[in-house]
Formats: structure tokens, C-alpha cells, sequence
């Protein structure tokens, strides 16, 4: 199935959304190879960090934005359905996580995050292996440094 993304960075205006945001611009830029957009919930912000990315490669200012909630399954099935990997920074997991995993895996995205969380990584084990397994979906949790 053909996606519009590869790779959504979901709460991309934090401090660590930003920091991959960074990275995949100045390592691969925009509109190349790779296909991304940034997501989170605040258009404003997203804008904001559009603009900075520009200052690394001026054709960030063509970035797709991308607005979704954490407690709206809907915005977040329309994150998981336009992409083939969901990149997430938005903790805590425990809080915030559990929809996107649903969603990655029942809209055909793989799902990758950086907690420390073990007992959000257990539960989403534990509800979402089976299923996701059975879709070819991967669930990638604990790939930050400090989780390392």
C-alpha cells in the first residue's frame, strides 16, 4: 500500500522531536529520498520549527505538518494510515502511547519510541504482540540513548 511518509516524527515540537526533526533534514533533507513530516498537536509550534528546519535546508519550508492529539483515535488512525513508520517522542508513554500503538498497528504503520517505561513496553507487549505480529507490524520500543 502506498504511503505518503515514511517516517512521521509524532511530537516533534519537543526537545527530542526537535532533535531528530534536525537530524533527518540535515542528514537526508526534504522532498528526497526519504519522505517525513512532522506531527504534534499545536500547528503554531509545528510552524515554528518549519522554519527553523529551513535555516538547515531552505526546502524544509515545503515540510508537511501534520496536527493529531494523543486522545483523539481518530486524528491518530489518520497519523498511522498516511505512513509507513510513526516515530514518537511524546511521553510518557504510559499516558500518551497506548492509542498510537493501536493505531499503528491497525492502520499498516510500525510504531517506534524511546521509553525507559517498562511497564508501558510490558502492557503494549502483552495487548498488542499477537495482533501486530499477525499484521507484520513492528512495535520498537526503548530506542533513546537513556534507554539504552
Amino acid at each position: 500500500m502506498a504511503r505518503d511518509f515514511d517516517i512521521i516524527i509524532w511530537g516533534a515540537t519537543g526537545f527530542t522531536g526537535q532533535l531528530v526533526a534536525r537530524y533527518l533534514c540535515s542528514e537526508f533533507g526534504v522532498g528526497d529520498d526519504v519522505r517525513w513530516a512532522i506531527a504534534g498537536r499545536n500547528e503554531l509550534k509545528l510552524g515554528q520549527l518549519r522554519e527553523q528546519l529551513a535555516s538547515i535546508d531552505p526546502s524544509a519550508t515545503g515540510l508537511p505538518l501534520l496536527v493529531a492529539d494523543s486522545h483523539d483515535s481518530e486524528s491518530l488512525a489518520a497519523l498511522a494510515k498516511r505512513t509507513r513508520v510513526i516515530l514518537t517522542t511524546v511521553g510518557p508513554y504510559a499516558q500518551y502511547g497506548s492509542a498510537l500503538v493501536a493505531a499503528c498497528i491497525e492502520h499498516g504503520a510500525d510504531y517506534v519510541d524511546l521509553t525507559g517505561e517498562t511497564p508501558f513496553v510490558h502492557e503494549m507487549i502483552t495487548r498488542h504482540h499477537d495482533a501486530a505480529n499477525k499484521r507484520g507490524r513492528r512495535i520498537v520500543h526503548c530506542c533513546g540513548y537513556d534507554s539504552m
